[in-house]
């Protein structure tokens, strides 16, 4: 396990962006721009209007053209912004990596305190009927709000651009085109441009996992006008459950798991009760859940697992409660997978909070699972197992202390090689929809971004502080491990990094606890 030392973290530079298992380094000072992306023809395209303070509906109303040409009007605000960001010196200010001692370490700039209103998230055709609106609230402007968004970005399309964000004082709207569909959404928080670009992946996946991508290019090219919200009606409660969790779900932000907490013995125990027989050639994913989490997993050798494709499945059995009631049989897109076609899941809840879920290609495969499903829970049983994981959903949380590092606030650790995160439960102030966690959530993403370039600053780094009036964040990336650790914005550097070192030892001696580690493959 790799210890922090700063002087010679700070003496190592990237070559380049990190992939998925490598390290960047440096560590970074200036200042972030808010806008994102160039204005060249050919290229995406955002909007910057930083001239004065506005709140998110004056954002969304100055969208609104004054001339009577709208196209020409729309033209013009474009041009403008264009302009405007030509005589400031135009693209974005890049963090500087430093290459000195640790006392080189620099806090980069954050944004005011903020109201963090509520996101608010559209989906429209391309031919600019609306499709969704999650947390619009009232629905009296919205087909006029749809209908601005749809001559922008078709506006900029003539000119071969692709419209990526419109920014106006606080408030930023980021765009997504995913043809047919057209996404946006609303946000004050302050958050890098890509963390609301996920959301509206997220989004669109969730759209996938109901109608697939095939279906959407049938209709559309069938009829353009096709009316989308028909088939997706009920759908609501999953696509507002997906939301929610974006907000400060940490999986969605690092784009992992975080597995149910618990001896691996008892994880090996389950695993080897769930290996299915030979006999299902169409079998693709093996799931034990319990307290909303995965246990354990099992998959073919030839086939991954990506995590959006789990956060899907994972929110579709949180936000029915039907579905644990009953066996079901539920046809379900796995996007990520496979856009194009639906697989079959088996589901049944064993017991109130534990649940086997069985991912087949075969569509009539549903007898001979639920068959199979009798002799799994037999050996369960057999083994003392669900009782056993029962208590661990009972002693999943844990809290910052059991690091013991006094000013530790919080932490998020996620391992790059699992694709897995561990992080303790939320403490005072960052309670449930408090501003305070929304802060912290925003700050975590701001780090994010530096240390992994995205928002054009011009290296990756591997050392990032930044500190706010309430809570520091200190960002380190490692070829094993990402790791986020909130602290008292006055705990001196040298505390800091001896925190952020002892999560880390904390992680690895408690790995095989935390992760889903070595799951077996059929």
């Amino acid at each position: 396990m790799a210890l922090l030392d700063l002087d010679r973290a700070a003496s190592r530079s990237p070559s380049a962006p990190p992939s998925p298992g490598d390290a960047a380094s440096g560590l970074p000072s200036g200042r972030t721009s808010p806008a994102s992306g160039g204005s060249r023809k050919g290229k995406e395209r955002a909007v910057d209007d930083n001239s004065e303070m506005m709140d998110e509906a004056e954002a969304i109303g100055h969208v609104v053209p004054v001339p009577s040409d709208v196209r020409r009007g729309l033209r013009e605000l474009v041009a403008r912004s264009d302009d405007r960001r030509t005589r400031s010196g135009g693209g974005r200010e890049r963090a500087v990596s430093r290459s000195a001692a640790a006392t080189d370490v620099q806090s980069l700039p954050v944004p005011p305190d903020r109201g963090y209103a509520p996101r608010r998230y559209y989906v429209l055709t391309n031919a600019g009927k609306p499709v969704l609106a999650l947390n619009h609230g009232n629905d009296s402007d919205l087909s006029e709000m749809m209908g601005i968004a749809q001559a922008l970005i078709s506006i900029l399309a003539e000119d071969d651009d692709r419209l990526r964000s419109i920014t106006r004082g606080r408030t930023r709207i980021t765009f997504t085109l995913k043809a047919p569909l057209y996404l946006f959404a609303v946000s004050d928080w302050g958050e890098p441009e890509h963390v609301m670009r996920m959301h509206l992946e997220y989004i669109n996946l969730q759209i996938l996992s109901i109608v697939t991508q095939s279906q959407l290019q049938r209709a559309f090219a069938r009829r353009s006008n096709f009316d989308l919200s028909r088939l997706l009606e009920g759908s609501e409660p999953f696509l507002n459950k997906l939301v929610e969790q974006c907000q400060d779900d940490l999986s969605f932000f690092t784009t992992t798991l975080q597995p149910l907490r618990m001896p691996p013995g008892l994880r090996d125990t389950a695993a080897a009760a769930l290996m299915p027989p030979a006999k299902f050639k169409d079998l693709l994913y093996v799931l034990l859940i319990a307290g909303g989490r995965i246990v354990t997993l099992l998959r073919p050798r030839r086939h991954a697992v990506h995590p959006s494709d789990m956060h899907l499945l994972l929110n579709t059995l949180a936000t029915s409660a039907t579905l644990r009631t009953v066996e079901t049989w539920l046809p379900m897109c796995l996007p990520k997978f496979n856009p194009a076609g639906f697989m079959h899941a088996y589901i049944s809840f064993v017991r109130d909070d534990v649940g086997l879920v069985f991912i087949s290609a075969d569509r009539d495969a549903f007898e001979s699972l639920c068959q199979w499903r009798v002799s799994v829970v037999e050996q369960l049983k057999k083994d003392n197992a669900l009782e056993r994981i029962e208590q661990c959903i009972k002693q999943h949380p844990y809290t910052v202390s059991v690091v013991g590092s006094p000013g530790l606030r919080h932490f998020v650790y996620k391992s790059r090689g699992l694709i897995q995160l561990t992080s303790p439960d939320w403490e005072e102030p960052y309670l449930p929809d408090s501003v305070d966690r929304k802060r912290l959530v925003t700050l975590y993403a701001r780090v994010q971004d530096a240390l992994y370039a995205r928002s054009g600053q011009s290296v990756p780094l591997k050392l990032v502080y930044m500190a706010t009036a309430h809570e520091a964040v200190l960002g380190w990336l490692t070829k094993p491990f990402e790791l986020y650790v909130t602290v008292s914005p006055h705990l001196p550097m040298s505390a800091v990094v001896s925190t952020a070192n002892k999560v880390a030892k904390w992680v690895n001696a408690e790995e095989g606890r935390l992760f889903l580690k070595d799951a077996p493959v059929f």
